[in-house]
């Protein structure tokens, strides 16, 4: 045991007057690449140049701290000359899960066991780490997205390509980059896509691919917030008055807005609307209609509202014909009212059987009823109850006479006429005409248009 003891109290022993003998040399260093890309697995470079103060002198270059230097060799440098070797550095496992600048201790020994501690730093990097992107915030106006791409390392990378993905836009392209190169790209967007997206952050998804090995990396960008809403309205026509309102969001955040639309209490009933109103409000002498939403981006809302004033005036001139209709109706002392019949015969012929029925409103005197037999109709030569007081063939013209009616009193004529000619369609008869005297003045009074219509398998008459 005490020999175990006295044997590592002389190696240390040796090993501290080991640290206070240095190797004569002098040393800078030239990084060529400081960094270490973990997925690449390549080492780190640099070039040392080394100046042998001393004598000619074998020295070798090596690291006590979990880095691995190549060459292994020992260096032949002669004395007071310069060299530049070429080393190449790689961390050792349980290093390799540390990320950024690792700076260490690297020995140089000669022959004589002299030894110079110089420092070294490498990068240690992920392939992701190795290029940034760096998207500027997209604005609602834009057509392109300015993004920088950017190495980081002293390292070349000549078949650097790049896919990016977003709701905005994608991109695929080839992108070399020399070390610490620094590119610029205008990446076009989708303004069908822009039209409908919300203010906020959004992702971008990156895939880096170099040497056949890829990394992934996400990076977040700002879409700036804009409000407008775009407000366009039309008025058109009289009558049929149309009102147009159509409110649309063409910023790029929601927005609430609200249509209001007036109608006096009168034009309300005429009006329709294309859409049901939020709510609406009745002041004073109008009724307001009122539309609220809220529009996300490219939305709209569109409203249509229809006061039709066809209705109501179609409505005054029905009561005006009315009022008249009635008015003329009690105006006239005597009135007639005309019908006809369809008749069917042995020989087959056309026939229709005439109805006049006179009825007095009023009490009225010295009355004649004339009727007109239309053309291409043959009279018959019986008749109803009354026959007619003078029947003008040639004219086709019958005459009827009373000597006067009482209030309420009513007398029906009627005859037949045919035709050997078959008649298709509607067949239209003249309306008839009483001739009477009221208080000593001679008044008049027609019936109305009677009409038969022949269509085969039914008929129509009034």
């Amino acid at each position: 045991m005490e020999k175990r003891l006295i044997a590592l109290i002389a190696i240390g022993i040796v090993l501290v007057s080991l640290s206070f003998v240095s190797a004569a040399v002098e040393v800078s260093v030239k990084p060529i690449s400081d960094s270490y890309i973990i997925e690449l697995n390549e080492p780190a470079t640099f070039d040392l140049v080394i100046k042998n103060l001393g004598n000619n002198d074998y020295f070798e270059i090596y690291s006590l701290v979990g880095i691995d230097i190549s060459p292994e060799e020992k260096i032949n440098i002669l004395s007071g000359e310069t060299k530049t070797v070429r080393v190449q550095v790689v961390p050792q496992e349980a290093l390799r899960s540390k990320r950024g600048f690792l700076t260490f201790e690297y020995l140089i020994k000669d022959s004589k066991n002299e030894i110079d501690k110089e420092r070294l730093s490498i990068n240690i990097a992920s392939l992701s780490d190795a290029i940034t992107i760096t998207p500027d915030n997209l604005y609602p106006n834009s057509d392109s997205l300015r993004i920088v791409f950017k190495n980081t390392l002293m390292r070349d990378f000549s078949d650097l390509n790049i896919k990016m993905s977003s709701a905005f836009f994608n991109y695929d392209k080839a992108l070399p980059l020399k070390g610490l190169e620094m590119k610029e790209e205008q990446i076009s967007i989708d303004q069908g896509k822009l039209k409908t997206m919300t203010a906020g952050k959004y992702l971008i998804s990156a895939l880096i691919q170099t040497s056949g090995k890829t990394a992934e990396k996400e990076i977040t960008f700002k879409f700036l917030e804009q409000e407008n809403i775009d407000t366009s309205q039309s008025d058109e026509g009289w009558l049929l008055r149309r009102t147009e309102i159509t409110k649309s969001n063409i910023g790029n955040v929601k927005k609430t807005i609200e249509i209001t639309v007036a109608r006096d209490l009168i034009s309300n009933i005429f009006t329709s609307i294309n859409t049901q109103p939020t709510r609406s409000e009745i002041k004073g002498f109008e009724k307001y209609y009122i539309w609220e939403s809220e529009l996300a981006p490219n939305e709209q809302l569109k409203v249509v509202v229809t006061t039709n004033w066809l209705y109501p005036i179609i409505v005054v001139l029905l009561i005006i014909g009315l009022i008249l209709l009635i008015l003329r109706y009690l105006k006239h002392d005597v009135t007639v009212k005309k019908n006809v019949y369809f008749v069917k015969t042995k020989g087959g012929e056309f026939a229709l059987k005439v109805h006049l029925k006179v009825r007095g409103r009023r009490y009225a005197e010295r009355i004649k009823i004339i009727d007109r037999i239309p053309p291409l109709t043959t009279l018959y030569e019986k008749f109803g109850a009354v026959t007619p007081d003078k029947v003008d063939l040639a004219n086709k013209r019958l005459e009827w006479n009373l000597e006067a009616l009482n209030k309420g009193e009513e007398r029906i004529f009627s005859y037949i006429i045919y035709s050997k000619i078959g008649v298709v369609g509607k067949f239209e008869l003249p309306p008839a005409k009483v001739i009477y005297e009221k208080d000593g003045q001679v008044k008049d009074n027609v019936s109305n248009r009677a009409f038969f219509v022949n269509e085969p398998g039914k008929h129509k008459y009034e």
